[in-house]
């Protein structure tokens, strides 16, 4: 049987992991990561990672193997992760590619964009920058030269914003106007989009969950494993610099709680509106739905 690549996306909260799950307990499947933060070793419970009884469902790929202190750019995922699909794909298996970092998707569908190399010179000007006018300032400053990719980059998102910011000042160039390449793969690519309201009751027990499973004890143990972990890429995740705010006496743990629910729910509302946006990409509401297509497709 010839299997095509299965893309199931969404916004965090809206049960991928779940769903990806039950599609590999039906079908010979192998779970590919899409997400961003989920690479990361010893970031286990605040980016909401499988399992190792879930993952003895089926072989899971690209999790938790990189160190918190690497960056990792979309080309270092395209580089790791085509080869993962073409060798899954060659044992007659079921790539179930599941995440909401959009730009991992794209990547491994298409490839990455001809952009120049990184450059360090003013990669280091930024940074600076950002030390002294903040993460807003150069995403205001990202708006006025690319209003689209600021669109569907965070503030937040430091590496990101630099990277977009280093294309324009490089080659006058917007990330988002560069061309796609085609995808290289048959891909059926589905997302789950549960209503709003749903939505955001899950992201407030998804939080309460996190912290009831040792969030606060896992970054207690990052932050004594690796004593530079607040200037780490993986420190970016939601919610880390929060609780070592509060760890260091500076906000309480409610007002914790609710700064992490509240950015969690704003990503959340952009990663929703970047899958909608997106062509060829089919709206699911529910695990059941979703079931329903994939056995219709694949059978």
């Amino acid at each position: 049987m010839s299997f095509p690549v299965l893309i199931l996306g969404g916004p965090t909260g809206s049960g991928k992991t779940q769903a990806a799950l039950e599609i590999a307990s039906r079908y010979p499947a192998e779970i590919v990561n899409a997400d961003s933060r989920q690479i990361y070793r010893d970031l286990i419970i605040g980016t909401n990672q499988p399992s190792d009884i879930e993952k003895q469902t089926a072989p899971h790929h690209l999790f938790s193997f990189l160190p918190p202190d690497q960056p990792f750019s979309m080309a270092d995922y395209e580089r790791v992760a085509y080869p993962t699909l073409q060798d899954i794909l060659s044992r007659s298996k079921l790539p179930v590619i599941t995440g909401g970092t959009g730009f991992y998707i794209k990547a491994i569908l298409r490839g990455t964009w001809p952009v120049p190399e990184k450059d360090p010179e003013l990669r280091d000007r930024l940074k600076k920058i950002e030390t002294q006018k903040g993460k807003e300032y150069l995403h205001k400053l990202l708006r006025r030269v690319d209003p689209e990719s600021s669109r569907k980059v965070p503030a937040a998102d430091s590496y990101r914003v630099q990277r977009a910011l280093e294309i324009y000042f490089q080659t006058g160039m917007k990330r988002s106007e560069i061309p796609l390449k085609n995808e290289r793969f048959s891909a059926v690519k589905l997302f789950l989009d549960i209503p709003i309201d749903k939505l955001r009751e899950k992201i407030q027990n998804r939080t309460e969950s996190l912290f009831e499973r040792g969030w606060i004890e896992e970054v207690r143990e990052l932050l004594i494993r690796y004593p530079e972990f607040e200037s780490m890429p993986a420190s970016g995740s939601l919610g880390y610099r929060e609780i070592i705010h509060y760890l260091h006496g500076k906000i309480s743990m409610d007002e914790c709680k609710d700064l992490i629910f509240r950015k969690t729910w704003q990503y959340a509302r952009r990663q929703r509106t970047w899958f909608r946006n997106q062509d060829q990409f089919q709206s699911v509401e529910s695990s059941e739905k979703l079931q329903k297509i994939v056995d219709s497709v694949l059978q």
